[in-house]
């Protein structure tokens, strides 16, 4: 056999060696990209499942909600047809809940989520007849024993099957994170294989080795960035937001250190959403985001929690001071309008704060307690507000007054005061203005400021709305038939004027009435109007095109109005009773007055002046040369049957000789 060359030995050599370097490579970026491959495969899977999971627990949880909330109304019904279509939605949320369950056994469970389930089951197995018993005693006539039914028998176990849905959700938690443990794991043994690998290949071999790690290391960042962020701001999601505030129970349990937790929520956000679309809610989010990044040190996080809320942990504040200065340095920063697409957006949020451990040492607590603050704050549009426990008791009362609210516009509880519009001219009766009132079965009749808050935060406020129109719409074909001559205004939330359907639902109401249009006059605030001039300046528009009249009511304690009052289509202004109560005897407030009144004849309008409360004001009022104006002086709001008295009694209803 012929013997080799050295060079062609050291060729063949080489030549195996490169080629073992080659297959080394292959092997290397073979089972790494496999390994991680995989890993990448699990996770995904893990998520996936994960989050469909937790999706049907909140169905549950939403479902149980619900139930509760209807069980409460029924409870409260006296008619049966209505506590049969109450019960029909109370069927609806058992099957809703009952699918979800479900669903959720038919999925790979552990024996943990087994036995939470199982529990849950045995629980509702449990509860099931005696809320059915409970819905039977409502709908026979036994309120009260079906009050004391869900009082004693229901609530506990309702509450028990909540808190295993919390469980399961918990569970959840951190079955993700042992699946972002579980990659971290595996990329360091993948890590290990490749150097191990790599030693034995050449400088190209440790280059693709370096490559593989350098993106093993991504998808193992990006995977746990996914699990524990929010995408759209960056910020801790809820699952991180909750391992942060357990952390810093723990440390303040053992270091007695107290810290501060806030509740955030941003104002009027589905109107943004419902009117400038999806993606201006997301850069309002993004903007809120990094606002409140900007107000807070290292050591502080702030969470989103999902949809517009928002929680802020403050581990190093001490003691209440410090979190309100950091509340408020966040409301400052939303000062400054956001502009999108050329148009500005003001940017409000409504806070409540909470101290540990004054407050509570239980991360539930502590968030429920937040948010029952930041819910007054929404009330009172706006700011801050501080946990108390007469707060505490109001968030459990919320619940049971939305029910209560929702019965009450399905059974009329609803009723409309007028007050008199006196014409200075004619010193007659020119209209009335409805002002809305609940006359509550419990607690008698109820002013606006109790309910029209709720109303407008939990979205009542339209099919309300639409309620009062019909009221005041029939009581003007009443009047009609009666053989007088009264328009009536109507009052109109910020709310409806910014909804872009509500022109469409006003004329669906006319067009079902025989009312002429010309008779119904609707007041919007001008703070209403200020808050999206270019929205509200559109639905004016489409309102005045029906042949209805539109005023602006509490003219004077806006912003901006002289600005763009000239491009509103409205009949009249009302001058705010702030201005009108001392015009009598205060220099000032008749200049106020009297500017007002130039302006509004100037762009051609009339000029009504409300709260006038004495005769001085009267006379002051008229030599200014106001047009109209209501007030005690005149007449108290009045049911129509007292106002019909009114008119044929008071000199007001028919045509005054001299004063």
């Amino acid at each position: 056999m012929k013997k080799l060359s050295p060079e062609m030995s050291l060729s063949l050599r080489l030549g195996a060696g490169f080629a073992l370097i080659l297959l080394l490579m292959l092997a290397l970026g073979v089972i790494g990209l496999g390994r991680l491959t995989e890993v990448n495969q699990r996770m995904q899977q893990i998520v996936n499942e994960n989050n469909v999971k937790v999706e049907q627990a909140h169905i549950m949880k939403d479902a149980l909600r619900e139930r509760s909330v209807i069980m409460h109304t029924i409870s409260l019904l006296s008619d049966p047809f209505e506590q049969n279509e109450e019960f029909l939605e109370f069927n609806d949320h058992g099957v809703a809940f009952t699918t979800a369950r479900t669903k959720l056994e038919g999925m790979a469970l552990d024996p943990k989520e087994k036995e939470i389930l199982a529990r849950m089951r045995a629980l509702t197995v449990k509860t099931q007849p005696l809320v059915v018993q409970a819905v039977d005693k409502a709908q026979s006539g036994n309120i009260e024993e079906a009050r004391d039914l869900i009082r004693k028998e229901i609530v506990g176990p309702q509450k028990l099957i909540a808190l295993e849905i919390n469980d399961l959700l918990a569970l959840q938690k951190v079955e993700t994170e042992n699946a972002v443990a579980e990659a971290a794991q595996a990329y360091r043994n993948t890590r290990l294989l490749m150097l191990l690998l790599g030693a034995a290949a050449t400088g190209l071999g440790l280059a693709i080795a370096f490559v593989v790690i350098r993106n093993a290391r991504g998808q193992a960042h990006l995977l746990r960035h996914q699990a524990m962020y929010d995408n759209l701001t960056g910020l801790p999601n809820r699952a991180l937001f909750a391992d942060r505030l357990q952390q810093a129970i723990l440390i303040g349990r053992r270091e007695k250190q107290p810290f501060a937790l806030i509740a955030m929520d941003l104002d009027r956000f589905k109107e943004i959403n419902d009117t400038l679309g999806h993606y201006a809610g997301d850069r309002v989010l993004q903007h809120m985001a990094d606002c409140v990044r900007a107000c807070l040190r290292e050591s502080d996080t702030v969470a989103r929690m999902g949809g517009d809320e928002f929680t802020v942990l403050l581990t190093a504040v001490n003691d209440l001071d410090g979190a309100v200065a950091v509340a408020e340095k966040i409301l400052k920063a939303f000062d400054e309008p956001l502009e999108i697409s050329g148009q500005k957006i003001e940017i409000a949020a409504s806070l409540g704060i909470a101290m540990f451990p004054e407050h509570g040492e239980d991360p539930v607590v502590l968030l429920r307690e937040a948010d029952a603050a930041m819910y007054l704050a929404k009330q009172i549009h706006g700011g801050y507000k501080v946990y108390s426990k007469e707060l505490g008791q109001g968030a459990d009362d919320r619940v049971a007054l939305q029910g209560e609210l929702r019965r009450a516009i399905a059974a009329n509880e609803l009723v409309l005061h007028y007050q008199p519009k006196i014409d200075f001219g004619s010193d007659r009766v020119s209209g009335v203005e409805a002002l809305v009132r609940w006359q509550h079965p419990q607690h008698g009749l109820l002013p606006p400021d109790k309910f029209i808050p709720l109303a407008e935060q939990t979205g009542l406020i339209k099919p309300m709305t639409q309620h009062i129109l019909k009221i005041a719409l029939h009581q003007c074909e009443e009047w009609q038939r009666a053989g007088l001559d009264l328009s009536i205004a109507v009052n109109i939330s910020a709310i409806s004027i910014q909804d872009p359907e509500f022109p469409d639902q006003v004329a669906r109401l006319l067009k079902e009435s025989t009312v002429p249009p010309s008779r119904i006059e609707l007041e919007i605030t001008e703070t209403a109007v200020m808050a999206e001039p270019v929205r509200a300046v559109n639905c004016i528009k489409r309102l005045s095109a029906l042949g209805l009249q539109v005023s602006i009511d509490d003219f004077g304690t806006g912003y901006s109005s002289m600005a763009h009052l000239k491009e509103l289509l409205v009949a009249k202004i009302k001058i705010d009773k702030s201005f009108v109560k001392d015009v009598a005897v205060n220099h000032n407030d008749a200049v106020i007055v009297r500017s007002t009144i130039e302006l509004g004849h100037n762009l051609g309008l009339k000029v009504v002046a409300e709260g006038v409360e004495t005769e001085a004001a009267w006379d002051r009022l008229k030599a200014l040369g106001c047009d109209d104006a209501q007030g005690y002086y005149m007449s108290h709001p009045l049911p129509a049957d007292k106002l019909a008295e009114w008119l044929r009694q008071s000199p007001w209803g028919l045509k005054r000789q001299g004063k």
